[in-house]
């Protein structure tokens, strides 16, 4: 009977330890990024021009890269019956009135009229390839962008992880690891910098990429319009 007890009691015994046993604080650690970003040294002030070029870049691509700039709304529509010679100042003051790529591909056709139609249609594509090929070239600066802010980034953290150990090989062990924890902390800044200004910038030069390519689609479409009507039509009507 004296064993049955002292069996239970070994049973239970590790429960109410453990029920007994106030349970650990949790700590957390409360990390000020504004105040972390500003460690990074050369190379954050770097990452931070590049930075504040990306937003620029991305505003002026928002701003320029819309519809109106390329193929403004009932173009093609108001110009479909202007064709003829005696509207021929018509079409072109509506091409100034509506300064884009699809205006200056259409004053090109009115202009060289009397050209042979491959010829007009091979100047007006050539205008519109351009200038698509310009706008393309714009959005391009953000993937240079992004793919030079994560290398930049890494440039730092090594060249603050080098600067950490630097420290230990001074102070020894008299530091403890407050000393390389801090330094490391502080060099892996710049790469956390890289990433911030990669990401955005890779995903918003892709959404350009994607935006002029639509635009481009458009474009052909309407001019193909214009083109069917003024100079593939039949002859006969």
């Amino acid at each position: 009977m004296l064993f049955r007890w002292l069996f239970m009691i070994a049973l239970c015994a590790p429960a109410v330890l453990q029920a007994a046993t106030p349970p650990p604080e949790t700590v957390s650690a409360e990390i000020d990024w504004l105040h972390e970003l500003t460690l990074g040294g050369s190379t954050g002030l770097a990452l931070f021009v590049l930075f504040f070029a990306m937003v620029t870049l991305a505003v002026e691509r928002l701003l320029n890269l819309r519809r109106k700039h390329i193929i403004p709304t009932r173009f093609v529509e108001t110009a479909l019956p202007l064709w003829s010679e005696a509207a021929s100042a018509s079409l072109l003051a509506h091409c100034q009135r509506f300064p884009s790529t699809i205006g200056r591909m259409t004053a090109f056709l009115v202009e060289h009229r009397e050209a042979p139609a491959a010829l007009l249609i091979d100047g007006a594509a050539e205008i519109g390839q351009r200038e698509l090929m310009k706008e393309q070239r714009k959005a391009y600066s953000l993937a240079v962008i992004a793919s030079i802010a994560p290398l930049l980034g890494l440039l730092g953290t090594i060249i603050g992880m080098v600067e950490a150990f630097k420290l230990v090989e001074i102070y020894g062990d008299e530091g403890g690891a407050t000393i390389l924890a801090g330094s490391i902390s502080k060099a892996l800044i710049t790469t956390v910098l890289g990433l911030v200004i990669a990401i955005p910038g890779l995903a918003l030069y892709h959404f350009f990429r994607f935006r002029i390519q639509e635009l481009g689609k458009q474009l052909d479409e309407e001019m193909e319009k214009l083109i069917n009507a003024w100079l593939l039509k039949d002859p006969r009507t």
